[in-house]
């Protein structure tokens, strides 16, 4: 230390250039896998309550061939949208449900049917054609590939699910 400096090896760190240029790469990774996050959160609700469909139909079915009586699936008041119930007898009453489902949260659901009805044997009783149920994310554009699910009832009260578009 004879001329004044001291011969400390510099210090460690980063430099401003160096920070700018990882936030810069972290806001660019960001802006990339958020949309695509958004959109997989979507789909995997959409599969959701889809499967909570399917279920409920499984459910009714099953109940049906093991209590040797018709049972039904029913949407609430404004659809499927807004929740449905499994349940024997003629309405959602106390003693004649079996299960009851929430609404459905943020999807729009359309469906050419609000009962279906399974008898003794399985086999679907009520609608007389096949019960086609939709459900896709409200903000969903026409024509968006993948992004709904349809839930088909087929005559012989099997249910199916099938991706379609928006």
């Amino acid at each position: 230390m004879a001329n004044g400096y001291c011969d400390a090896p510099p210090a460690g760190g980063f430099t401003l250039l160096e920070l700018m240029a990882t936030v810069a790469i972290l806001a660019l990774l960001l802006g990339i896998g958020v949309p695509s996050m958004t959109a997989f959160i979507q789909n995997n609700r959409v599969t959701t309550q889809a499967n909570g469909l399917v279920s409920s139909f499984h459910l009714a079915r099953s109940e049906a061939i093991k209590r040797a009586v018709p049972v039904t699936v029913t949407a609430e008041a404004g659809g499927f949208e807004e929740g449905w119930c499994v349940h024997l007898g003629a309405n959602c009453a106390d003693p004649d449900i079996l299960r009851v489902y929430p609404p459905v949260a943020r999807m729009s659901v359309a469906e050419n049917a609000g009962t279906i009805t399974f008898d003794a044997r399985g086999v679907r009783m009520v609608p007389a054609v096949d019960a086609v149920i939709t459900i896709q994310p409200v903000d969903c554009t026409p024509g968006q590939a993948n992004r709904a699910r349809q839930v088909e009832v087929s005559v012989t009260g099997r249910p199916s699910v099938i991706r379609v578009n928006c």
